[in-house]
């Protein structure tokens, strides 16, 4: 990487984060204004799924999901996702029995390594649904996770 386009992205990086920081941008309110609805308002993991226009995504094993069997505490559980498709250009990650099940989504550029490592709230025992977008096709995998103390008020 050139040293030049190297700062131009991280000055951009910074600002990004400052005026999300400050309350002045908000990829939440972006996101509906580009779309018309907002997918992380959505109440069921069908109502996500339509709100992102993707129907049947097809199962594969090339998408690793790692995270706890149990998690003593729904508050903070840790997930990890990579996707070893070819040409993956997004993550999407939902907990589908939580209040608002659309929890992350992640778009790469075409020559990041397709893969996330967060933390996310479950209020009670869940599939964690990875969604992976690859040319023009979705794919997905899921992994169950038993909360035994809920994070969403559980």
């Amino acid at each position: 990487m050139k040293r030049r386009s190297f700062l131009k992205s991280t000055m951009a990086a910074g600002a990004t984060g400052v005026a999300v920081g400050m309350g002045v941008l908000s990829p939440n309110m972006a996101f509906a204004e580009a779309h018309g609805k907002d997918p992380f308002k959505a109440k069921s993991v069908d109502d996500v799924l339509k709100m992102l226009g993707i129907s049947e995504p097809a199962a594969s094993d090339k998408i690793k999901i790692k995270a706890p069997e149990i998690a003593e505490n729904g508050a903070v559980v840790p997930v990890g996702i990579t996707s070893e498709i070819e040409g993956t250009t997004e993550i999407i990650i939902i907990t589908a029995n939580n209040p608002t099940p659309l929890a992350a989504k992640y778009t790469f550029g075409e020559r990041a390594i397709p893969a996330i490592k967060s933390r996310f709230k479950m209020g009670k025992t869940t599939d964690v649904i990875a969604l992976v977008k690859a040319g023009d096709k979705f794919y997905t995998a899921k992994a169950n996770v038993k909360v035994t103390k809920g994070g969403c008020g559980g």
